[in-house]
């Protein structure tokens, strides 16, 4: 079973145009994607979501969305919209999609939304992108986690530096540390494993068991084939396979290779690894793509 722990409908910069001409500024490839229509067919987006999933071999995906409104304004769907379209594509695709929520901590009521987008929703798990201005230790935002503890659902971060106008320092791999120790039966994915900073990252992850590093945004990194064998032998030998996961960040990161060629490239990890001095097996590989995953969400 392969399962994209991390992919999104619409990429931050088909939502918000003024991120992506910054970030074409500073010469990111991804700041390229097509601008939307006024109102986006979000159900013709599902079922292009599934065919590009079928095309890839991916059995399921885990969709979410950032929500940025309180820095960058509403995107094309407010966040309350957005959320429930996620919920209701994985109810019309109920053995492929899997819905998390996606909120700023510090909107009112906050806590009570997820709550009721659990009970009433079915979301699987919260997504929080503190690049918008809060710290993921910010006392605003434990309400939402001791939920999250309490019922068994994980929390994906976004980790690692964003283009203006978001912040990066918030999402400093440290910065996961107090999470991670004050809710230690929460289990935590750092989303793109801090990118850059993924040594620290690892270093969080190597003393918090319910820490795990998350693969998704790395597909730039393959320009460096040595560094990326590298970066994944060292998580692997110094946490353990079990926890890493493999993830897309789609449809944001198809200016570098599709989710074919990125699912292929993981599937070839054996080969690639003794082609430049790493030794990965058939385990390995089944782990990444989908073993893992399947066990984060309970589906084993």
């Amino acid at each position: 079973m392969i399962i994209d722990i991390h992919r999104h409908l619409w990429s931050l910069f088909e939502r918000f145009p003024r991120v992506a001409d910054i970030a074409a500024r500073a010469g990111n490839p991804m700041a390229k994607s097509e601008r939307l229509p006024l109102v986006p067919d979000w159900e013709e987006t599902g079922e292009k979501l599934i065919a590009e999933m079928d095309d890839s071999g991916v059995d399921i995906s885990v969709i979410f969305m950032a929500d940025y409104a309180l820095r960058l304004g509403d995107g094309i769907f407010s966040a309350e919209g957005e959320n429930r379209i996620h919920v209701e594509l994985m109810r019309r695709y109920p053995d492929r999609l899997i819905a998390y929520f996606g909120i700023d901590p510090r909107r009112p009521g906050a806590a009570d939304s997820l709550q009721r987008a659990v009970d009433e929703g079915g979301v699987r798990g919260l997504k929080m992108h503190p690049t918008v201005g809060y710290f993921p230790h910010d006392r605003v935002a434990y309400p939402l986690y001791e939920i999250c503890q309490a019922r068994g659902l994980p929390v994906t971060f976004h980790s690692g530096p964003m283009p203006s106008p978001l912040y990066s320092r918030f999402t400093e791999p440290f910065q996961f540390d107090d999470v991670a120790a004050d809710f230690p039966d929460m289990n935590i994915v750092l989303a793109h494993s801090g990118q850059d900073h993924w040594p620290e990252a690892l270093s969080v992850a190597r003393s918090k068991p319910n820490v795990y590093l998350e693969l998704s945004m790395w597909q730039p990194k393959w320009q460096y084939p040595d560094e990326f064998l590298f970066a994944i032998d060292r998580m692997r030998n110094t946490i353990g396979i079990e926890r890493i996961l493999w993830g897309s960040d789609f449809p944001g990161l198809r200016p570098y290779m599709s989710l074919k060629e990125w699912t292929d490239l993981f599937r070839r990890l054996p080969s690639l690894g003794e082609e430049y001095g790493y030794r990965f097996d058939d385990g390995d590989v089944d782990a990444l793509l989908g073993g893992n995953s399947a066990r984060l969400l309970d589906l084993t």
